[in-house]
């Protein structure tokens, strides 16, 4: 008896370590699943445990509180989401090119059912003045304005466009390919764009971009 108290210290170390990887990972699942389709306030952890299969003792186990969960879960679903990247420039790539197939990554994504979903989500949050938000745009918005500044911080260190600030050159880009169109998708307003649709988008936004960016051939 006078041991018991090691005992058990030792058995909740040994708890089965794949199995809890396991099921923290289908709690995450439901979680993504439910704060996606039903929003932060429409989904509840006695919901988001029945769907991973697991007791509600077993979530708060894994997450601390349902905030907690709502950002692992944001967290991997901007990770999985902002998992392909640009190819790098070098001083041999064709600036147009490259900046074609970035725009065309930037604009895949965005448009991505999940990511319009995650958009919704963060705007009803932003509505509530949640302190949510700023983890969540961390995890989202603001690494896609980084992809970019890096992008246009090697352009303009590689000769290919003016030097300007980073954070202006993205958020022309950023205006010119999703303009009023994108608001207009996220209320469900209109499809999203074909890939003949984007591709015009695309080269629309490269031709005005170029127009103030450009290099001077003089």
């Amino acid at each position: 008896m006078t041991f018991s108290p090691f005992l058990e210290f030792f058995q909740q170390m040994n708890v089965g370590r794949p199995k809890d990887l396991e099921k923290r990972q289908r709690i995450l699942e439901s979680a993504k699943q439910l704060f996606l389709e039903m929003g932060y306030h429409g989904s509840s952890m006695n919901q988001i445990a029945q769907n991973a299969g697991v007791t509600k003792l077993t979530v708060y186990n894994h997450f601390q509180d349902k905030a907690t969960l709502f950002t692992c879960a944001i967290e991997d679903t901007c990770e999985h989401i902002l998992s392909t990247r640009p190819r790098e420039l070098t001083a041999d790539s064709n600036f147009i090119v490259v900046l074609n197939e970035v725009c065309e990554l930037a604009l895949n994504i965005v448009n991505l059912p999940e990511a319009i979903k995650l958009d919704l989500l963060l705007l009803e949050l932003a509505a509530e003045h949640s302190p949510l938000v700023e983890q969540f745009y961390r995890a989202s918005h603001l690494k896609m304005r980084q992809v970019w500044e890096n992008f246009f911080q090697d352009a303009a260190a590689l000769n290919f466009i003016q030097q300007d600030h980073p954070a202006r050159q993205t958020e022309l880009i950023v205006s010119l390919l999703m303009g009023l169109r994108h608001q207009e998708v996220l209320l469900g307003m209109r499809e999203r764009p074909t890939a003949v649709e984007q591709q015009n988008i695309i080269s629309f936004a490269i031709e005005l971009f170029m127009l103030k960016y450009a290099k001077s051939n003089s």
